[in-house]
């Protein structure tokens, strides 16, 4: 399956770029290289893996290299120095030294990008767009419109196919560049901030979608933005650069409970976390049971464990009351003490306490109770992005 290498990426526009790697590499800094050199640093000494069926994203403002290293990774962007290897059936391909059938074969079968700009052929209608890499490929036409007219249902453009590009909307060019990424069969995706130009609504369908979409077509995606929110939604890891160097690399819980520099905390201060943070980064895990073997979780409410840790029965104001799973909640019904995994992000804790406010929720994981997670918890998480240190 596949993934990608790189290891200690660089990128140095200018026609001396030898200079300016000696300069970066004594410790001189970017500005201060294209005041002396007039070469520009794009890229600087990056190294990471993407996993096989990984949504890996690269963040960052703009000017801090992010599409520069994306482009390098099919080398639309020629590295200056570096290693990026790609790992897919069976072969390693050696993207920075490979010859210029190598590439090709690499662009046609084992990469796809998505652009920004839609980048979609206006004199063609959306089959013959979508169609268009398999045409490269040389596959017949019956065959590549039957494959073409199935991805354009995948992305929901059912009964558009004669139509052209000028006749749909940005979401709709954008989903027809989405599924001609997809045509080809490729199994890693590049796409370079493919929703920044959509409106808001459209750009969360667009998120929505290539989340159903990795689920159920597993692909390997490096994907491109500017937008934290947007990678703390999509990506299953991320990493920011400023100025052309990686600053920050993690998971998005990672990023948001410990950034690295002051500018990735200035980043993650108004992000909004509820998705992100995980009920046991919230949660109280410090409690004792009293002789009863009960836990007090707030005043008036109380778990009883049994001789394994495991809850059993819980209680408000000293009435015996249910202990029920966050995800079997069926009906209304106030009076019970809800229970949930270590993982479940606190948006889903806060949509249930809308309904069942009464008590805190207790985690559990394996059977055993390990925390729970009290109203305070939780403002503390939005608040301050992770636990209180009670």
């Amino acid at each position: 399956m596949p993934s990608i290498e790189l290891e200690d990426v660089y990128k140095i526009f200018g026609d001396e770029p030898e200079i300016a790697l000696k300069l970066l590499k004594e410790g001189k800094g970017k500005d201060k290289i294209q005041a002396e050199t007039g070469q520009v640093v794009g890229v600087r000494g990056i190294s990471f893996t993407i996993e096989d069926n990984e949504l890996f994203v690269i963040m960052g403002l703009s000017g801090s290299g992010k599409s520069t290293l994306l482009r390098c990774v099919n080398r639309l962007v020629e590295p200056t120095s570096g290693k990026i290897v790609l790992h897919a059936d069976g072969t390693d391909y050696d993207v920075v030294n490979a010859d210029s059938e190598t590439l090709r074969q690499i662009r046609e079968t084992q990469m796809s990008m998505v652009f920004q700009n839609f980048a979609l052929f206006p004199h063609r209608t959306v089959i013959d767009n979508v169609a268009f890499g398999l045409e490269i490929q040389e596959v017949n036409k019956k065959e590549r419109v039957r494959k073409a007219k199935e991805l354009i249902e995948v992305v929901g453009l059912e009964g558009f196919g004669d139509s052209y590009p000028n006749q749909l909307s940005g979401g709709m060019q954008q989903r027809v560049g989405l599924a001609r990424g997809l045509a080809t069969g490729a199994e890693i995706l590049l796409m370079d901030e493919p929703f920044s130009a959509l409106d808001p609504l459209i750009k969360v369908q667009m998120q929505d979608e290539l989340l159903d979409l990795m689920e159920e077509m597993q692909r390997t995606i490096l994907f491109v933005t500017h937008d934290l929110d947007e990678a703390l939604k999509l990506g299953d890891r991320i990493t920011i650069m400023e100025a052309g160097k990686m600053v920050q690399l993690g998971n998005p819980e990672q990023i948001i409970v410990n950034p690295k520099t002051e500018y990735v905390a200035d980043f993650v201060e108004n992000a909004d976390p509820s998705d992100v943070l995980r009920s046991e980064t919230v949660a109280t895990t410090s409690f004792e049971p009293d002789e009863n073997n009960r836990v007090r979780l707030t005043e008036s409410a109380e778990v009883e464990l049994d001789s394994k840790g495991r809850p059993v029965q819980g209680y408000f104001s000293q009435t015996p009351i249910e202990i029920r799973s966050l995800d079997e909640l069926s009906e209304l019904n106030e009076d019970v003490i809800l229970s949930t995994g270590p993982d479940t992000p606190i948006s889903k804790i806060m949509r249930a306490r809308l309904t069942y406010a009464t008590t805190p929720v207790i985690i559990v994981r394996d059977g055993v109770m390990i925390g729970f997670v009290t109203e305070r918890n939780i403002l503390h998480g939005l608040l301050e992005k992770g636990r209180e240190d009670l």
